[in-house]
């Protein structure tokens, strides 16, 4: 009988095990209340019309694979006894509890938003974590530009309903603003005339900057282009309240707004939190040995787990919470698995790319590449970062629609 591995979660640390093990080797089951992987690197343009959102996501069901999968959550794990407790995600059906046996455990639950307790940030904000997350944003952004529309709405109030907050200068931040800047520049400007005018975008962010993993020259080439493109960048901004169409900082009292994106900071699931296992100072993720494998409470490798993802990190590694990360951490699982060893873990830096919008992009690590090279060089990574074949061929099939007939959500004809 073939030994079961148990994956928990599908992000890219899990949905990248999973789909690199050897099904014929092990018996695979991964649980998850998400029954899809998104492509995080994507949410930003699906948010804001690129494409359909379901590209933005593969599934982890697939007609010719072994692997199966259980919609639940894992609300506890007995270490010794290698069980997994777990609770029903479906609508519908039982809610009894039930358990997995593993032989090996991969622990990939990922990290969940962290709003540091502003008050109404998790009722009002959106957040850009997955899929729903992407369709919600595009469909606050239409809703408000009718609600401008409407004949006895006043300049001022347009000038509110028309100004989207987002909360965070960080790659995935700047990128929605980006977009955002886009769709109303190309698309938004033309749909509604009379009021796309009263439009504005504006970034906040505690941190002194935007992009701190870039180099100062590229900060600075990001920062010049938002304030030509009149995209307000707002640093050492303190977020005290978030409401529906509002949001309070210390600095400048009551903004009105139509939208808040909360795209910055993380803090870990109720599962990592339960685990008595050794954990990082700050955020406070498992930490593992080089191996991958989690540290007790003595910081003895734990045998036949593996900590990856969002939620782990290598000791005295300190590495990024990035789908970069993440993936060539499923690899190096998986090939551990594979080939039966216990390989040390090295992590491989590429470089990294963010949208600012209008055709233009930063390269980190490349202080002379900027403009269109950098944005062209941002969609071809953007495509390495769809998993499947038809998704790939249907982004490159959409980006050639958007530029003959105008982007799905801004018809030209």
């Amino acid at each position: 009988m073939a030994p079961t591995v148990v994956i928990i979660g599908s992000g890219w640390a899990g949905y990248t095990v999973a789909r690199s093990i050897d099904a014929t080797k092990y018996d695979v089951t991964v649980i998850s209340p998400e029954p899809n992987t998104p492509i995080t690197p994507l949410l930003a343009s699906a948010a804001c019309g690129q494409f359909s959102p379901a590209l933005a996501e593969e599934p982890i069901r697939r007609k010719q694979s072994n692997v199966r999968y259980r919609k639940a959550s894992v609300n506890r794990i007995d270490l010794k006894s290698q069980t997994c407790y777990c609770e029903s995600s479906c609508e519908g059906g039982s809610k009894a509890g039930f358990e997995i046996a593993y032989d090996y455990l991969v622990l990939a639950p990922g990290c969940v938003a962290n709003t540091f307790n502003t008050p109404g940030a998790p009722e009002h904000a959106f957040f850009v974590k997955n899929v729903k997350d992407a369709a919600a944003i595009r469909a606050r952004i239409f809703d408000q530009f009718e609600a401008a529309s409407l004949p006895n709405v006043s300049a001022e109030e347009c000038k509110g309903l028309l100004h989207f907050v987002i909360v965070g200068g960080g790659p995935t931040g700047v990128e929605l603003a980006a977009e955002l800047y886009d769709l109303l520049k190309d698309d938004l400007a033309y749909m509604y005339p009379e009021v796309a005018k009263y439009a504005s975008v504006a970034i906040h962010d505690v941190a002194p900057g935007i992009l701190s993993p870039f180099d100062e020259k590229l900060k600075e080439h990001a920062m010049a282009s938002f304030k030509h493109r009149e995209v307000a960048i707002n640093t050492g901004s303190h977020i005290e309240k978030v409401a529906r169409s509002s949001m309070h900082t210390k600095e400048d009292g009551e903004i009105a707004c139509g939208m808040v994106v909360w795209a910055t900071g993380n803090k870990q699931c109720p599962l990592v939190d339960s685990l008595e296992l050794s954990k990082a100072e700050g955020l406070p993720r498992l930490l593992t040995d080089d191996c991958l494998r989690p540290l007790d409470m003595q910081g003895a490798a734990i045998d036949h787990v593996f900590a990856i993802g969002d939620a782990a990190d290598v000791k005295d590694g300190s590495l990024p919470t990035t789908a970069e990360v993440a993936t060539q951490k499923g690899e190096h699982v998986a090939k551990m698995l594979n080939t039966d060893q216990r390989l040390p873990f090295q992590y491989k830096q590429h470089a990294m790319i963010a949208y600012i919008g209008d055709q233009d992009g930063v390269i980190a690590g490349r202080e002379d590449w900027t403009g269109a090279s950098a944005w062209f060089a941002w969609r071809r990574k953007n495509l390495q970062w769809a998993r499947g074949g038809r998704t790939k061929v249907m982004l490159v099939m959409t980006w050639c629609l958007n530029a003959v007939y105008g982007k799905e959500v801004a018809r030209k004809r």
